[in-house]
């Protein structure tokens, strides 16, 4: 078998398990994972690798109908992931009946000429007849060449989706070196980290609110371990009282959970400073989001 390569993207509506999916298909957190919306920010590149092919999995932020500008550049983001894929997998859950938002971004992808896989998640979840149900619905749309019903969290049919990637996808060279997992540098990955325990700890409008710069990462030279310093930036002076709650507690909370997740990516000992500062409105700001999404 020739060797395989390609970029496939993933979409669908907020919190149908975009990341869960890449991570479960990497062995390893690389994604945030939150069951809030919009948890994802960025277009994250995260790279899977076997002897017969390297697949490029294109996170998205989840689609969503847009209530301010940097939810409206989420959209806009998510649908410039779409450029230059070899195959598109769109994740829903058991609805049975296709979903009005679902309805409108098929008119979207039936203009785009790749592949498209129909991927069912949460089956451990579905009750009677919800799957095949689902299965009849979808197919109806003549949208799909493969509808996969998977379990995430169970791992079923994950194994079964990358065999049929590999089947669908050209012939090409690796585009990354084996040992990348990632196309974000170290600092956005424990950003993110923290990022993901803030949503865990709060709510309403504190996580979306919020994002988290890695100033520094240093590596002892004394002893086995690693430094990191990071400042927590939010919109409004409220919401840090919030964070930082009473006596401190969930700023403590959040560090020690976002730690532990450092100290097992990373396999050594983790030292983690947080601060929190205000940027007041920066969720409102161009320029600043911008700067927090990133380059495309």
């Amino acid at each position: 078998m020739s060797f395989k390569s390609g970029f496939v993207g993933v979409l669908g509506q907020t919190n149908v398990g975009k990341s869960t999916f890449i991570n479960a298909i990497l062995g390893k957190k690389v994604l945030i994972v939150s069951e809030k919306r919009q948890s994802t920010r960025n277009r994250i590149r995260c790279i899977y690798n076997d002897p017969e092919a390297q697949i490029v999995f294109v996170d998205t932020p989840g689609l969503h109908k847009p209530v301010d500008k940097l939810s409206r550049l989420l959209l806009k983001q998510a649908f410039g992931a779409l450029e230059g894929l070899d195959l598109v997998l769109y994740m829903i859950e058991p609805w049975v009946e296709i979903q009005e938002y679902d309805a409108k971004i098929f008119e979207h992808l039936k203009k785009l000429s790749m592949p498209k896989f129909l991927l069912i998640n949460k089956i451990d979840k579905a009750k009677g007849d919800q799957v095949p149900k689902t299965i009849e619905t979808y197919a109806q749309t003549g949208l799909f060449a493969e509808i996969i019903p998977i379990s995430c969290l169970q791992g079923i049919n994950l194994g079964k989706t990358i065999q049929l990637i590999k089947q669908y996808l050209p012939e090409g060279p690796k585009y990354f070196p084996d040992e990348v997992t990632v196309d974000r540098p170290e600092e956005f990955v424990l950003a993110e980290i923290i990022r993901e325990k803030i949503y865990h700890l709060t709510r309403q409008e504190v996580p979306y609110s919020v994002y988290v710069e890695v100033t520094q990462i240093r590596e002892r030279e004394d002893k086995p371990l690693v430094e990191v310093y990071a400042t927590i930036y939010v919109a409004k002076p409220s919401q840090k009282g919030i964070l930082i709650g009473q006596g401190g507690q969930r700023i403590k909370e959040i560090g020690r959970l976002a730690r532990l997740d450092m100290e097992q990516l990373l396999g050594t000992q983790v030292y983690l400073d947080l601060q929190v500062k205000v940027r007041e409105r920066w969720n409102e700001s161009e320029a600043q989001i911008a700067r927090v999404l990133g380059p495309e």
